[in-house]
């Protein structure tokens, strides 16, 4: 790529003290003047990602997509932590002591004080000049930002990444010159910009805009044929190299050059007393004055913008309240200086409190007034008045904004259509149609977090108030779903009563939720909640405010299209055509394919319509369906997951419940990981509503899921629900499940003797429900838990009954099962071969009798069996299959990567032990450094997910990340690295230990410690 010599000085080493750093150049930093050795280009790749970030957390995937250009290494992650560590290293602390370059959020963050980098400098300057109305101050401005340009950005870093992001910095270049041209030839200044023209032409040769201003300059400069020249060569080169012609408004500037000698008027001179006053609108609305947030937004539509060829319309579309109108005026008036021949504003009134749309040639007449041009003669059709207005802006850059459309047809007739100028259209729909056809860039307007909703309260009550009780402000955000409009006219209500106490307001939004639309209300229909949500609701048809009216009864404003025909009693294909009407008007987020959102307000709105219009009857109808559906989607999900049929069969669903069948292993995680917290609620949902069954039977089919995701909490919260449901109702089936559900979490926890009790209990009750295969798997789990407190002859005592009532009841899965146990109880008391021997009679899983996770269950005892007999070679051969299948489970960003990986990585640190006991060092420290790798992701989610574990006890976890992070960046002969690896290990897993966070990892600790105690190697 071309670049702009000379267009600024660039390049000079900083003689700020503190950190500095250049990317306009080559990727450098300085601390107090003495340039850092910043190590490899990929690491300084790595800053280059962090830098252009400016501050914002940059998550690790989105590290290893810009390095590798989507071919990343396995390694990867373990390569940009290793980069990471050492850039810490490098850069050190900050003022406040806190390391500069730290850890956020699943990625990392570069916090550095304003101005530090050229970049970021540039994009200020650039800010300042559309801020300011002095000429003079405006062109100091744009001078400073094209003194900090150079040569090519990012010198000496490759790939598709780099490439972007220097063609993004080059147009900010280029976006000042222009910028600057404007200016000064407004005021005749052409020589100070006729070279810097120039050498934008030749770096952009197809960007018209530049072309018509180095024309404008070379006429005010009365080199006319020079201009007509300049146009002459892009002309050619558009038609070779995309085929289209120069644009109508350079068209029409090389005609107007072409018929006159003398050199065009300054827009700042004088109009003869004979010409023709033109018109300048400046419609938009006053941007809001405590308008906060939204940075990332901004900066997305101010590159977009930059971007060569920029869009011919922006879509900001999104739900009601979102604040849609008040971003677009914020951006709009922040972009307007870009738009010198005015801005024109809107409301289309797609969606308004009298539910009358605006006719497109009614706002082309209003369109054509606020361009002045006369009443008389203009044409009656659509179709006339559409030309009229695309021919009055042809020749001129104008800004118009079309807020609140309806729909793509509404809005298609009104765009401008002339390169200068630009549409911005706000809609509660995506406008598909208009974007699929205009090429126009979409963005959909997200809701709050909470750190913006906090500052969007801040900024209206003051700091005073709001660090008064900080917690209540955060339950007052949470209460109103983060929805900048509820948000808004909650925080005037609090402001216009100073007697209002923060966490009164607090109580009275979260324990009160049905009164939270009466807390929202305004006098103006505007910004009244309830009111801007139904004009929403008034546009759709009668089926579709029937499915928005009974989504109220999902327990978690989520659901699939799937549970939502089951929910309305719908095929769904239909169900789907009602979810985008839905969707079309705002009231519900297609998150991704067949998976929709809607935030709690919504629900609150929807949950008022059902009980106003819907009876008691059909309320408990849609629940019955809603927890049908899902009580056979489990159990379905649950076959797959197990070929343990350890399950009681399920009563006739309610008609109208249609779940599509669950195809295989992978999609029953997913529908668990996806489902698992609509799940539990819907437990919590059955006991209020005299639905104790369905309660017990789904808390028993989430069973499997949670007891490989370690969700004991969650496991032991939602039996505890289903034990009190079955027990009210005298339900001995549901009491037998509820009690072996509750054993599993003691067991797992560690509290043996309860597990013992609850099991007691349990087979007493399904004694009594004559249920004999559900009495079989109680004997065998009531075996496993005395097996391991080493009552091995009790234990397989009760694995005799079990066969016994197998023989009787069946089925024939179950013997992989008996085999498993009997082979615990061996391991325990030293029979390894035994152990060999009952695992080899497993099934393989392809035979439909034993599952994924039991064979690799299976592995892991045959493994640990070989090990015990110093068979090491034989034991990485069964982990090393044991890997092979869980990894083949694994879906990259799937929603059960987490609890996989988990599994993974145990069994990687067993392998890796085993292949150094095997005296394959190299290879074992290649396994062990990816185990690490795991590990590292797994404590930091523990983290973000068990918060309350870490804190109190004082424990950093990023004193373990750390440890982590030096030990792979550490370089040394593979047999020292490795038992240093050994040492890191255990003390990490016992810091887990120390907390509570139950992790089979503590088993391998253990086993190392015996290990090694007895070799004395570390």
């Amino acid at each position: 790529m071309a670049h702009l010599a000379q267009v600024g000085a660039g390049g000079v080493e900083p003689e700020q003290s503190g950190l500095t750093f250049t990317v306009l150049t080559a990727i450098r930093a300085w601390r107090d003047g003495a340039e850092l050795d910043l190590g490899s280009p990929q690491q300084r790749l790595a800053l280059a990602v962090l830098l252009l970030a400016d501050g914002q957390v940059v998550p690790i995937a989105d590290m290893i997509a810009a390095m590798w250009d989507g071919e990343a290494p396995p390694a990867a992650r373990g390569t940009v932590r290793t980069y990471v560590h050492r850039l810490r290293r490098v850069l050190g602390a900050d003022e406040s002591g806190e390391p500069v370059l730290r850890s956020a959020g699943g990625g990392y963050r570069l916090r550095l004080a304003e101005g530090r980098v050229d970049l970021s400098r540039l994009r200020n300057a650039l800010r300042a000049a559309d801020t300011v109305d002095d000429v003079e101050r405006r062109a100091e401005s744009l001078r400073a930002a094209l003194d900090e340009w150079t040569a090519r950005p990012l010198a000496g870093v490759e790939g598709a990444w780099a490439e972007g992001e220097r063609r993004r910095a080059v147009r900010l270049g280029v976006q000042a010159v222009e910028s600057l041209a404007e200016l000064e030839l407004g005021r005749g200044g052409h020589a100070a910009v006729l070279e810097r023209l120039r050498q934008v032409v030749e770096l952009e040769p197809l960007h018209e805009r530049a072309h018509e201003l180095l024309m404008r300059a070379l006429h005010q400069a009365g080199r006319r044929e020079e201009a007509l020249a300049v146009h002459e060569r892009l002309r050619v080169t558009l038609r070779e190299e995309m085929g289209v012609e120069p644009g109508p408004g350079l068209q029409a500037l090389y005609r107007r050059m072409a018929r006159s000698d003398a050199p065009p008027r300054p827009s700042g001179a004088p109009a003869p007393a004979t010409a023709l006053k033109q018109v300048l609108p400046t419609q938009l609305p006053l941007p809001l004055a405590v308008f906060t947030g939204r940075e990332l937004e901004l900066r997305d539509l101010d590159s977009r913008l930059a971007g060569v060829p920029a869009p011919p319309a922006v879509v900001v579309h999104g739900t009601a309240g979102v604040g849609k109108t008040t971003f677009v005026v914020q951006w709009a008036n922040r972009i307007a200086p870009l738009f010198p021949d005015g801005q024109l504003y809107v409301n289309l009134r797609g969606f308004d409190a009298n539910g009358v749309t605006r006719e497109p040639a009614d706002v082309l007449r209003e369109l054509l007034d606020g361009l002045g041009l006369p009443k008389p003669g203009r044409p009656d059709g659509q179709d006339g008045l559409a030309a009229l207005y695309r021919s009055a802006v042809a020749d001129r850059r104008v800004l118009v904004v079309l807020d609140n459309a309806r729909d793509s047809g509404q809005v298609l007739p009104l765009l401008p259509g002339s390169p200068g100028c630009l549409a911005v259209v706000t809609s509660r729909s995506e406008l598909t149609g208009l974007v699929a056809s205009t090429g126009a860039h979409t963005m959909k307007m997200r809701m709050l977090d909470m750190s913006e909703s906090v500052a969007l309260m801040t900024r209206r009550l003051g700091e005073r108030r709001v660090a008064t009780d900080p917690v209540a402000v955060r339950s007052i955000a949470k209460a109103c779903a983060h929805l900048p409009l509820a948000l808004a006219v909650a925080s005037a209500r609090i402001a216009t009563n100073p007697a209002l106490n923060l966490s009164e307001v607090s109580h009275e939004l979260t324990h009160h939720a049905e009164q939270g639309l009466d807390f929202l209300a305004a006098d103006d229909p505007r910004s009244d909640v309830r009111s801007v949500l139904s004009w929403s609701y008034q546009a759709l048809s009668a089926a579709a405010a029937r499915a928005f009216r009974l989504l109220s009864v999902v327990p978690l404003s989520q659901a699939g299209t799937g549970a939502i025909a089951s929910l309305i009693a719908q095929p769904l294909p239909r169900a789907q055509a009602l979810m985008r009407e839905l969707a079309a008007v705002g009231l519900v987020v297609e998150n991704r394919p067949g998976r929709y959102s809607w935030h709690d307000l919504l629900r609150e709105y929807s949950a008022e319509l059902l009980d106003e219009i819907d009876d008691a009857d059909v309320r408990w109808a849609a629940r019955r369906r809603l927890l049908d559906h899902h009580l056979v989607l489990t159990r379905d999900a649950t076959v797959r997951l197990s070929s343990v049929q350890d399950l009681p069969d399920l009563p006739e669903p309610a008609p109208g419940v249609s779940p599509r069948p669950v195809a295989d292993h992978r999609s029953a995680l997913e529908v668990f990981a996806t489902e698992h917290d609509t799940l539990t609620a819907l437990v919590e949902l059955a006991e209020q509503f005299g639905f104790e069954e369905h309660g017990w039977r789904i808390a028993w089919h989430l069973r499997f899921y949670q007891d490989w995701n370690g969700q004991w909490a969650s496991m032991m919260r939602i039996n505890q629900i289903a034990l009190r449901g079955a027990e009210r109702t005298g339900d001995h089936l549901g009491i037998g499940h509820a009690r072996r559900c509750l054993a599993r979490v003691a067991s797992r926890t560690g509290r043996t003797e309860l597990a013992l009790h609850h099991l007691d209990v349990a087979l007493d009750a399904l004694s009594s429900s004559q249920d004999r295969r559900a009495q079989a798997y109680a004997h065998l789990q009531l075996s496993g838990d005395l097996v391991s407190t080493n009552q091995v002859d009790l234990g397989l005592a009760h694995v005799a009954r079990a066969r016994a009532l197998f023989h009787e009841a069946g089925p024939r899965a179950a013997e992989c099962t008996v085999l498993m146990i009997i082979a615990f109880a061996k391991m325990t008391s030293g029979a390894y071969r035994e152990v060999i021997e009952l695992v080899n009679k497993i099934p393989d899983h392809d035979d439909g009798t034993t599952s994924v996770v039991q064979l690799s269950l299976g592995l892991d005892l045959l493994a640990e069996a070989h090990a015990c007999l110093d068979e090491h070679e034989q034991a990485a051969a069964a982990t090393e299959r044991e890997i092979e299948l869980l990894s083949g489970l694994e879906v990259a960003d799937g929603p059960h990567t987490a609890f996989l990986s988990d599994m993974i990585s145990l069994s990687m640190f067993v392998l890796a032990r085993s292949l150094y006991l095997a005296d394959r060092p190299e290879r074992a420290v290649a396994v062990q450094r990816e185990a690490y790798s795991r590990l590292r992701a797994f404590i930091g989610a523990n983290f973000r997910n068990n918060r309350v574990l870490w804190d109190p006890r004082g424990h950093q976890p990023q004193r373990l990340l750390d440890s982590i992070d030096a030990l792979l960046g550490e370089n040394r002969p593979a047999a020292t690295w490795f038992l240093e690896s050994i040492r890191v290990f255990d003390a990490t897993i016992s810091a887990l230990e120390d907390i509570g966070i139950v992790t089979d990892l503590i088993r391998v600790r253990d086993r190392n410690r015996s290990i090694w105690n007895d070799r004395q190697d570390p």
